[in-house]
């Protein structure tokens, strides 16, 4: 059986975020780049989306999976057998902590508006940062206040850890 009526989807990997260039850095909403320009301003040493995480490998499903499925173009109900993709997820930024860059770091995610699909994926992430014991401390700031704040903390956490290296 084929189905010939066609579907429009939306693009839904960023909601309301307006793509901006700077430094020939293309970021995905005005948020990242205000959180970049924070993050300078701050002197902190990050990396902008240069981190994938395998959330879940890819895996060709073995058992019978009735479904619908596209075949050239066209959208048909049977047996499919395929290749599952891979769960990655990359973090906008990711830093380290003064004199501890190989045990503790921080991510930053910003989210102004995340779309349905996100909530499941951060959840994952967490999980993956659970499963492989990972010191990683999240940030999810959803506005330029939050980013404000979070940088702050980090700041904060950084002066800590330098009080502790130099009482040792």
């Amino acid at each position: 059986m084929q189905y010939k009526r066609k579907i429009k989807k939306k693009n839904k990997k960023v909601r309301n975020a307006t793509p901006l260039k700077y430094n020939g850095i293309q970021f995905k909403s005005k948020l990242e780049l205000y959180c970049y320009k924070k993050l300078k301003e701050a002197k902190l040493l990050f990396q902008y989306e240069e981190n994938k995480f395998e959330l879940m490998p890819s895996f060709t499903f073995e058992n019978d999976s009735y479904e619908l499925f596209k075949r050239k173009g066209v959208r048909t109900f049977g047996l499919q057998r395929p290749l599952i993709r891979s769960i990655n997820y990359t973090p906008d930024f990711v830093g380290t902590y003064a004199f501890n860059p190989e045990i503790i770091g921080w991510i930053i995610e910003t989210k102004g508006n995340p779309n349905d699909a996100f909530p499941l994926r951060w959840k994952l992430f967490k999980y993956y940062i659970y499963r492989n014991d990972l010191l990683l401390d999240l940030y999810m700031p959803r506005n330029q206040k939050q980013v404000d704040e979070v940088i702050e903390i980090i700041k904060s956490k950084n002066e800590g850890l330098l009080q502790r290296k130099k009482g040792k």
